[in-house]
């Protein structure tokens, strides 16, 4: 009796083993991921400010321009990043032309530089939200380069669509 509960118990001490790894290794895959696309963004980010200079300074961290992605709230594997910029005197009617122009700027910059989207689902660099707080321009941009951020932006689409 002892001999098989021992095989039992190494047998279920295994597969924990085995789970906590393979978890831990897709975390860090999916960690690689988000960083590369995180760093694509920032760099149309940048390179589309700069072609619109006279819309705002860029709040920057240690010289380069700071992102958080949003997939906290939307789950894992959305590629979607949050952007703050100074904008003072910008008001709420500005915002669809804000985004008018860096969407694109955002698409000229995919085109140039070879970003494509997910199973060519459209423009690869969207801005899919703007919104003022206090002075402050807030974007969310998002990179079609997986199936949960295509479908970040269905759920989008619904909901604004539901809001309207």
């Amino acid at each position: 009796m002892s001999k098989w509960l021992i095989i039992l118990v190494g047998l279920i001490l295994a597969v924990s083993i085995y789970e906590v790894l393979r978890r831990q290794i897709l975390k860090r895959a999916a960690l690689k991921i988000r960083q590369a696309g995180q760093r694509t963004v920032d760099q149309a980010m940048v390179a589309s400010l700069a072609q619109l200079s006279s819309v705002a300074k860029a709040q920057q961290v240690g010289g380069t321009l700071h992102s958080v992605p949003v997939a906290a709230v939307w789950g894992r594997g959305v590629m979607a990043f949050e952007y703050v910029i100074a904008t003072p005197g910008m008001v709420a009617a500005d915002l669809p032309e804000v985004r008018r122009l860096l969407n694109n700027q955002l698409q000229v910059y995919a085109q140039a530089k070879k970003v494509t989207a997910y199973q060519s689902a459209g423009p690869a660099l969207r801005v899919t939200d703007t919104w003022l707080r206090d002075g402050q321009l807030h974007l969310d941009v998002a990179y079609l380069m997986n199936e949960a951020t295509l479908e970040y932006l269905e759920d989008l689409r619904r909901l604004n669509h539901e809001a309207n």
